[in-house]
C-alpha cells in the first residue's frame, strides 16, 4: 500500500485511497483516472512481495459498494 500510495502521488493523481478492510482496499477515483487506476493498482499490489506463488489482485467498480461488480 506505501507503494501504491507513493506512485499515486508521484504522478500526481487525485484518486484517493479511503479504507482497507482485512484484504480489500476500497479508492475514490475520479472518471477521467478510472482506466489509469485500473492497470497500476493491480501492477503495484501483485507485486508488493516476492512470493513462492503468484499473488492474484481482483479489482471491482461501481458507484458505492453496493454497485460493485
Amino acid at each position: 500500500m506505501i507503494n501504491l500510495y507513493r506512485e499515486m502521488n508521484r504522478r500526481r493523481l487525485k484518486s484517493k485511497m479511503l479504507l482497507q478492510v482485512h484484504d480489500e482496499l476500497i479508492f475514490e477515483v475520479p472518471e477521467e483516472e478510472g482506466e489509469e487506476m485500473l492497470k497500476l493498482v493491480p501492477e503495484i499490489m501483485s507485486t508488493a512481495l516476492e512470493l513462492s506463488v503468484p499473488l492474484k489482485v481482483d479489482i471491482k467498480t461501481g458507484n458505492n459498494w453496493g454497485e460493485m461488480e
